[in-house]
């Protein structure tokens, strides 16, 4: 027994190839933006980051600032010096190598 196949005209071929492009489109639009949300949330997240980092430095750059304006800003100068290692001309410095930091 021969099964027919029914005979597709050019409408409905047409209108099949027009569906599917048109799932093609979506999908692919879909794709698009779910990747555009996802990266929005991730540079959200950046700038917050940044911007509280900004805060933390506007803040620190204040107390320097009211330090720096104070009398005792040579003493301030002095030790902030002293921890990049630096020292005074004749001053030998000593590094303690036994301690486990």
């Amino acid at each position: 027994m021969k099964t027919k196949m029914k005979k597709l005209d050019k409408k409905t071929v047409t209108r099949y190839l027009a569906i599917a492009l048109f799932i093609a489109v979506a999908v692919y639009c879909s794709v698009l933006l779910i990747n555009n949300y996802a990266d929005i949330a991730k540079l959200n997240s950046i700038s917050a980051k940044a911007s509280l980092e900004y805060e933390q430095q506007i803040e620190e750059n204040e107390k320097v600032k009211a330090v720096l304006d104070s009398e005792n800003k040579d003493e301030y100068i002095e030790q902030k010096a002293r921890e990049k290692g630096y020292a005074k001309d004749g001053e030998t410095v000593f590094y303690d190598i036994s301690s486990s930091k």
